[in-house]
């Protein structure tokens, strides 16, 4: 089925004021989450939404907390979510990266004792549509086996990375550090098809695309194997040693993922020579776009080119929700 975006946002907005979320918090927090389901990450938007609310009512999420500055080292600031919204907490860093960037040409904001932000892209395109470059980093609780492991050691711990282009045509790669997150594991699960390729183990440790046997185990596949499994860790070290917060290991002591780690870090490229700019990237996606197709009648995309498609699809027949999730919305 298909709800049209406004639809899909005033069912959001109903149930954020029905549990109290202050006007202006709740219209955003309500539009980050539709706009992830229009972008096509369903699985971080329209489906993850009742997970978010169930983080509420347990109480790992303050819907009345905001984000302070605890400390400032040259250009690195270190802020405490003092477990917000993780998605409101993100974007409030992210503004606070981007006006830091404006005056510094850098701005780097390190953040802890927070929650999931939900979609990460979100906030590589915030970053682009203010003409500044990003890197956001963030850990998770440990919910991937390193290469060579058995237990679930590391985080899928997420990486943003985004190029803004004057047209809006941004460069956005949002990726979890496991071959599939676990929100489009369960996405595929909800629509009872196969991943595509490979994604984690059986019980009996063989690569599987069945989504149902990988959440059955728990053990996605580390993305590049052994390399995702490196990355992974590198990322959990950053995000813990700047920002002073909570590790994967640290937070897999909790009875809930909460009081995660995350990164926010901008390069304002709105004073620098733009005729270059343009140029480079112009020459670096066509370069790109000239590769053959494998398949005859395919394309081959940069970071983010599909996301602005999937976007103009849906705005304009609405965004596919599933049944399931769709009644579970409408009957909160």
């Amino acid at each position: 089925m298909r709800i049209k975006y406004e639809k899909a946002y005033s069912e959001l907005l109903r149930i954020l004021y029905k549990i109290g979320f202050e006007d202006e918090r709740a219209r955003l927090c309500a539009k980050l989450f539709t706009e992830s389901s229009l972008d096509g990450i369903y699985s971080h938007g329209l489906n993850r939404f009742s997970l978010f609310i169930k983080s509420i009512k347990d109480g790992y999420t303050d819907i009345h907390a905001y984000p302070e500055k605890i400390e400032e080292r040259g250009l690195i600031e270190r802020w405490d979510g003092k477990l917000g919204p993780g998605n409101l907490n993100a974007y409030y860093c992210m503004n606070q990266a981007i006006k830091n960037a404006r005056k510094n040409r850098i701005g780097c904001i390190a953040l802890k004792n927070t929650n999931h932000w939900m979609r990460g892209g979100t906030y590589g395109w915030q970053a682009a549509n203010s003409k500044c470059i990003s890197l956001c980093l963030t850990n998770t609780l440990p919910n991937m086996p390193p290469w060579g492991g058995e237990e679930c050691k590391l985080g899928n711990n997420p990486l943003v990375i985004a190029v803004p282009r004057e047209n809006g045509q941004h460069i956005v790669l949002d990726m979890a550090m496991t071959q599939f997150s676990y929100g489009k594991i369960n996405e595929y699960k909800l629509n009872n098809k196969s991943l595509p390729v490979e994604g984690g183990f059986d019980q009996n440790g063989k690569l599987t695309k069945n989504p149902n046997k990988i959440i059955k185990t728990g053990r996605p596949l580390p993305m590049g194997y052994w390399k995702g499994s490196g990355l992974s860790i590198m990322i959990d070290l950053i995000v813990t040693l700047l920002s002073c917060g909570q590790s994967t290991s640290m937070i897999g002591t909790l009875e809930a993922e909460y009081g995660v780690s995350q990164i926010f870090l901008c390069f304002d490229i709105s004073k620098d020579s733009l005729t270059y700019y343009k140029k480079a990237v112009n020459e670096i996606i066509n370069f790109v776009h000239e590769a053959t197709p494998v398949n005859r009648d395919g394309k081959v995309y940069y970071p983010g080119e599909r996301t602005l498609l999937r976007r103009k699809d849906n705005l304009q027949k609405g965004i596919p929700v599933n049944k399931t999730v769709w009644k579970e919305i409408y009957n909160m």
